[in-house]
């Protein structure tokens, strides 16, 4: 580092590694130069440019820390805003207001829950808080209503495109066979080609679309433009072929997931404990009285069977609901079953009400507890047909 040194014949000052011989200003030897000692910070060090540079560091950091936490609430409200417009245009509710959003998302969103991939519901889980990269381990449900009225489930989905991550919410009706709105968007496809994917005119392709196939399994996707061959394949974007094809199996392989858990075509009834699911749990309450498979144990009166005849025999199902049961078996002259009226298409009365009855002669009417029907006697002594007789040996 260069030291300064002073002249006291010539007055000069003058910068050297060490001290000189004589002046090179003025030739005057040594006894006339003294090095002058610096009075301040040397600004021209190292040190110094080290220390100056970590102020400014963490001023900056600072500041930029200060500024981040004072705006967060403000960013926190956009984000949310941002993804309820994604939800609502799923519903086919598009242009709104931010200031108008809220107030028609609380008004089309009746209902939300957490599902995991094997059917358990998360307790106290909010679907509005799943993020977009917790979709697939965690199944949000949104119980809501469409633009026009309609009742309808809407299902958040996650997938990869050709630059990064895409994502997207599926609105179906209930019974998951129908798409009623869909909305799709990405982090970083091209621009008038992959990125098409956000735009309207794509969305609206997949309203009205069946979601099931031939053989219960989804089939709904997306192909290349012009390759569609039925219903449940939808027309990708011309060039984009790789992002096409990546909402394609986002949408595929997403609602499959959500259709396991959900039970396919059975009726949806509360989107947080679905009918297709409900017997197998002993703790179930079937609510809504959702129509129940009764597999299992489902010991619920309010199931209603209506499509499986075992059920009939089962005190917790109505036997007048039972239109495809086997003959019920009845007793009190088959008038009742536990409690259940007797009702048509519950097969009638067996021939033999119970042990220790009699067959009366037209076969049709069963006696018991010592009471005979007019229609005819047991065909044991002494009865006439209007006394009590079958109850005697």
């Amino acid at each position: 580092m260069a030291k300064k040194f002073i002249c006291s014949q010539c007055g000069q000052t003058f910068e050297a590694a060490s001290m000189p011989d004589k002046c090179p200003i003025c030739g005057a030897d040594t006894s006339h130069i003294k090095e002058e000692k610096s009075k301040g910070i040397n600004t021209n060090g190292n040190v110094y440019t080290i220390c100056y540079a970590a102020v400014m560091v963490i001023l900056v950091a600072f500041l930029l820390a200060f500024v981040s936490s004072a705006l967060k609430p403000a960013q926190d409200a956009n984000v949310a805003i941002d993804k309820k417009q994604q939800i609502l245009a799923s519903l086919n509710v598009r242009g709104l207001a931010k200031s108008d959003v809220e107030a028609k998302y609380n008004e089309l969103i009746q209902e939300t829950c957490v599902m995991t991939p094997d059917g358990q519901v998360i307790e106290g889980a909010d679907a509005f808080d799943v993020e977009t990269k917790e979709i697939g381990d965690k199944l949000p449900v949104y119980k809501a209503k469409t633009a026009d009225g309609a009742d309808a489930l809407v299902l958040p989905l996650k997938g990869r495109g050709l630059w990064g991550g895409l994502w997207g919410y599926v609105a179906v009706t209930p019974d998951l066979q129908k798409v009623l709105g869909a909305y799709f968007d990405h982090e970083s496809e091209t621009a008038g080609l992959g990125a098409l994917i956000k735009e309207a005119k794509f969305q609206e392709q997949f309203i009205g679309r069946p979601v099931m196939g031939d053989d219960g399994k989804v089939a709904l996707t997306v192909v290349k433009k012009g390759a569609s061959e039925g219903d449940t394949q939808v027309d990708g974007v011309t060039g984009a072929t790789l992002t096409s094809k990546g909402v394609g199996e986002m949408v595929l392989t997403g609602l499959q997931q959500y259709a396991d858990v959900l039970g396919g075509a059975q009726p949806a009834g509360d989107c947080c404990k679905q009918a297709a699911k409900c017997c197998d749990k002993p703790d179930c309450t079937c609510a809504e009285k959702a129509q129940c498979p009764c597999g299992g144990n489902c010991g619920d009166e309010a199931c209603i069977c209506a499509d499986n005849g075992e059920c009939c025999a089962r005190q917790e199902c109505p036997c007048a609901k039972c239109e495809k049961a086997a003959p019920c078996a009845k007793a009190e002259g088959c008038a009742k079953h536990e409690g259940c009226e007797k009702a048509e298409g519950c097969g009638g009365c067996p021939e033999q009400a119970s042990e220790g009855a009699h067959k009366c002669k037209s076969g049709n009417d069963c006696c018991k507890s010592g009471q005979c029907d007019k229609s005819g006697s047991c065909g044991k002594p002494g009865c006439n047909g209007d006394k009590a007789c079958c109850g005697q040996r």
